[in-house]
Parts: structure tokens; C-alpha cells; sequence
């Protein structure tokens, strides 16, 4: 019984273990207290070689450039928001947490040859490299100050450098709500063509490469170590398993340019792009997740991301928020509005859990008489005496303990929903959050989130105080995760866990008026009416003559 009574806080409990599962913890500092990163572009040597690097800062990722554009550290922060480079009193920077965490991954860091003699920045592991006639990455060239440029939509910076008699000029934007950086480059006194390299995804654990070609019926996927050259292609991508914590490097051309892509699979894998001299293309760098994917126009690419049915819920949702908010005009409205509406639609569900839970609550302490009386006692008479008296005690106070069970059939929309305002990117902040996309900086949704979460604990255990204290630390662990939470997820569950109090709090009073009416619905006899009954007639057996 008292396992049943806590089937609904099983719901939290899973929902804690499917967040371990899929990565959703912090791993790293919070967020700076009062405000989101501002993107901008940070100068400062990071690679201890001589030489600035320049580094695109931004909730999303750092991306850190050399002085000829190539992409020498390319990290995708696991939470939005997080600040993994420090800025010294002195003016300076401290990039160790990127350099030295083992939890942030470099997707272009990780270097074909291994040992203590590789190089953490190779040539072969440096993104937009370029290679062809006297372009060779991992040779010296003479480079100038990049012009760095930041506005609230973009990061962009022009690159030039020459080398054997090529000059090169390559124009990168990078866009702070997603992860695609737009490359413009080109090539004078050079070859007419030449190799753009992607290697990725830097943990060298043999992601999914292929490419699509422009009018091809399906993809072309390379397995293993192998190598294979599409031309003319409509995308190419180097994509780990889609999770939470999944990277994905996608290619593909713009502006009329033509790419004739070479795909290398195994633990290095690697696209080389053939470009012309002068190319425009578009590269995302970023999660291999549904909703960044689809926020970016990725998921229209045919055979690039087949969503599960997770992915699919969320796709509807997404566009539902979509379209409530060309009405409303405020996501923070519009994340209000979407939980209102589907805890409408989960309404009736919720009431039958709602319901088994109140009845479960208010034949506790009689089901507690019973095991009391047969504890200590397990010969099978015992226990099939304890089981009729609680299917009695069931029937009596008309208990249904599967309806428990319906409290798990929402939870697949309440997953997806989950997950798409996590990975949604909103453009505004909401009352006194500066981003609904990064934890609440004062800590207030928190503080809050922990309050009503008790309160709802205290609603469900209102009848068991000693369940109570037994089961209210466990609001401990999840304020822990309230603090990491992006700011609309809490919103969501604040809202949504208040509405479910409210209803529960209806359904309590609603059975226990129908427990008081089911006390007093037995019929009294009045004893001045009552009839003597009619004594038994006994019938003799016939005598024998």
C-alpha cells in the first residue's frame, strides 16, 4: 500500500534519473550571478604558442580562432550560459577550464597521432583549414590583426594571410542563438580550387560521416575507417549518436556554391570539402539534438536527423510555441500559455491519478491496522487472509490501485516538453531574467521551485506526516538541479506543479465528501419497529410404526 501511495513521486524520481541519463547536470560553474554572457570577441594567447588567438564568446559555445581563421578550439557548452574563461584583475584571460576540463570537449582538439608528444592544436585538427597548390596548414604563413566585429545578432571577423604567393581572406559570422557560423572565402593568386577541412568531433569515438548528394535518393554513408567522395553535395555531416550531450559538424553550400566533399569514417573522421576560390558556406557546429537542429533548418535535410517519438512530440510542441507566440508576442507569455493548455488536455488523466491517490491517502492508516495484525505471520493462510481484507478494504472505500498507473501516461509529453524549452533558443529574457534560455541568475525561480515542490509533497503526504519528513530531503537533490535549469523549464514546472496542487487539493475534498457520505449511507433500524423474528420451525423425522 504504502509503495502504491508513492507511486506519483515516482514521477520526479524518474524524471531525476532520465536527466542523469542524458547529461543534463551541471558541469561547470554557474552561471555569473546577474546577467547571460554577452557575446564578444575575446584576444589573448590561448594555445601558450607565440601569437594571439581570438576566441567567439557566447552562451552557446567558445570557439576559439588562429590569426589565418582556423578553428583551434570549437567547445559546446553542455549548459547554456555557463563561463568557462575568466578574466584576471590584470586584464588578461584564464582559459584553463576549456584547455584542461574533462568535461568539455574540443570537437576539432583531438589530434590523429597520440601520445605526449601530440599536439593538442594539430594541423590536421583545425576546422576551415585550408589546403591546395602552395596552401598547406601546417606550414608557416604571414597573417595581419583580424578586424573583429560584434553586435547583438552576429560575432564576425576577416582574416587574411598569405602564403606562397596566395593571399587568402576569409570572413566568418557566428550567430549567438545557434551554432552556425556563415564562411566566406577567398583565394587570389591561387588554385581555382581548394580543400576546406572539418575534422571533428574530437572524441574520437567513430561518429556517423555522410554526405548527400544534390538530387540523390539517399545519403552516402561511410563505415568504419573507410573514405568516400560525393560530389556536388546538398549537405555533408560527421554526427555522434543523438543525445543530449551529441555533437554533429554539418556542412553545406550557400550562395550558389558547388562542394565535392571526401568523407573519412573511423575514430578521426574528417570531411574535406572542395571548394572554389571564392565560396560561401554554411557550417554548424553544435549539438546533434532535435530541437537546435530544427530552430536552425537542419531537419528539413533529408536523411540527416530521424527523431524517435520523443523527437516527434517535440516537433509539435515546438510549433505550437511557434504559433502562440505570432499571437502573444512574449515567449515567457508563451511558455505560461503552453502549460496551461496541456495540463487542460491532461486534465482528465490527471484526475483519475488524482483521485486513486486521495483514496489511497485516506485508507492508509486502516491498512496500516491490517498489516499490523498479521505481521510477523507468513504461512499462506495468514497472507491470503491479509489479501482478502485488503481487497475488502478496497472495494469498500472504492479504491482502484491501477489507477495509480494513469499518472505515468502523460509523462512521454511531459519528457518532450521537457526537453524542447531546454534546447529552445528564445531571443528575450521575461520579467527579470535577462534569458530564458540560461539558469535564472538570482536564484528566485529556485527558491521557488523548491517551495511548491514541498508543498506539493506535503498535499500527497497530508495523511502520512511521518512519509512526509521521510520523502521531503529528496527536494534537496532537485534544488540542486533547479539551479542549472534554464530559466523557462522552471517557469514550466513551477506552473505546472502549482496547477497539479490546485486540482489535487479538489479531488481531496471531493473524496473525502464522498468517504463521509459512504460512513453515513448505512440504514438504521429504529428498534420500536423492529419485528421479533420468527423463531426457526424444526421438522421431526417420521417415527417408525
Amino acid at each position: 500500500m504504502k509503495s502504491k501511495l508513492q507511486s506519483k513521486l515516482l514521477l520526479p524520481l524518474t524524471a531525476l534519473g532520465g536527466l542523469l541519463l542524458t547529461g543534463c547536470g551541471q558541469t561547470g560553474p554557474l552561471p555569473t550571478f546577474g546577467k547571460a554572457i554577452v557575446p564578444q570577441w575575446i584576444t589573448g594567447d590561448f594555445d601558450g604558442q607565440p601569437g594571439d588567438e581570438y576566441i567567439a564568446t557566447s552562451n552557446l559555445e567558445d570557439v576559439v580562432f588562429n590569426a589565418r581563421g582556423e578553428v583551434i578550439g570549437w567547445y559546446v557548452k553542455s549548459n547554456a550560459g555557463t563561463p568557462f574563461i575568466k578574466q584576471r584583475a590584470d586584464g588578461t584571460y584564464d582559459f584553463s577550464a576549456l584547455v584542461n576540463s574533462k568535461t568539455v570537449v574540443n570537437m576539432v582538439g583531438q589530434s590523429a597521432v597520440q601520445g605526449q608528444t601530440a599536439s593538442a592544436f594539430a594541423p590536421d585538427r583545425r576546422a576551415f583549414a585550408l589546403k591546395g597548390g602552395p596552401l598547406d596548414p601546417a606550414q608557416a604563413a604571414q597573417t595581419t590583426v583580424p578586424a573583429l566585429k560584434t553586435d547583438h545578432n552576429a560575432q564576425t571577423a576577416t582574416f587574411k594571410y598569405t602564403q606562397g604567393g596566395a593571399s587568402v581572406t576569409k570572413t566568418v559570422t557566428l550567430h549567438p542563438r545557434n551554432f552556425i557560423i556563415a564562411l566566406k572565402t577567398e583565394v587570389q593568386n591561387g588554385p581555382e580550387r581548394v580543400n576546406l577541412l572539418l575534422p571533428g568531433l574530437g572524441k574520437a569515438d567513430n561518429p556517423s560521416v555522410k554526405a548527400y548528394a544534390v538530387g540523390a535518393a539517399q545519403p552516402i554513408v561511410v563505415s568504419g575507417s573507410g573514405t568516400a567522395t560525393v560530389q556536388n553535395i546538398q549537405y555533408a555531416a560527421l554526427q555522434e549518436k543523438p543525445s543530449q550531450m551529441a555533437h554533429a559538424l554539418i556542412v553545406r553550400p550557400e550562395a550558389g556554391t558547388t562542394i565535392n566533399a571526401t568523407l573519412t569514417g573511423g575514430p578521426q573522421g574528417l570531411i574535406s570539402a572542395d571548394i572554389p576560390a571564392i565560396s560561401n558556406v554554411e557550417v554548424y557546429g553544435g549539438k546533434n539534438e532535435l530541437i537546435h537542429l530544427y530552430q536552425s533548418g537542419y531537419t528539413m535535410l533529408p536523411g540527416l536527423f530521424e527523431p524517435n517519438i520523443f523527437g516527434k512530440i517535440s516537433l509539435v510542441i515546438v510549433k505550437i510555441m511557434e504559433a502562440l507566440y505570432r499571437v502573444i508576442g512574449n515567449w515567457g507569455l508563451v511558455i505560461v500559455a503552453l502549460t496551461l493548455l496541456l495540463r487542460l488536455v491532461m486534465w482528465p488523466l490527471m484526475q483519475v491519478q488524482g483521485r486513486s491517490t486521495a483514496r489511497m491517502q485516506i485508507v492508509q492508516p486502516k491498512m496500516q491496522e491490517i498489516q499490523a495484525r498479521y505481521k510477523g505471520k507468513t504461512d499462506m493462510e495468514s497472507q491470503r487472509a491479509m489479501q482478502a481484507e485488503t481487497a475488502q478494504l478496497y472495494r469498500d472505500h472504492n479504491v482502484n490501485p491501477a489507477g495509480c498507473l494513469t499518472g505515468f501516461l502523460p509523462f512521454p509529453v511531459l519528457i518532450a516538453l521537457w526537453s524542447t524549452i531546454r534546447n529552445f533558443e528564445f531571443d528575450k529574457g521575461f520579467l527579470w531574467l535577462p534569458d530564458l534560455a540560461i539558469p535564472d541568475p538570482f536564484y528566485i525561480l529556485a527558491l521557488i521551485y523548491l517551495i511548491v515542490n514541498i508543498g506539493q509533497l506535503y498535499v500527497m503526504t497530508r495523511k502520512s506526516p511521518e512519509m512526509f519528513r521521510q520523502q521531503a530531503f529528496m527536494y534537496i537533490i532537485f534544488l540542486y538541479f533547479a539551479l542549472t535549469f534554464p530559466a523557462g523549464v522552471t517557469i514550466y514546472t513551477i506552473l505546472s506543479t502549482l496547477i497539479g496542487i490546485g486540482q489535487q487539493i479538489l479531488i481531496n475534498k471531493q473524496v473525502e465528501q464522498e468517504t463521509a457520505s459512504l460512513a453515513t449511507s448505512v440504514q438504521k433500524v429504529d428498534p420500536g419497529t423492529t419485528r421479533p423474528r420468527k423463531p426457526n420451525r424444526t421438522i421431526d423425522a417420521p417415527k417408525d410404526d
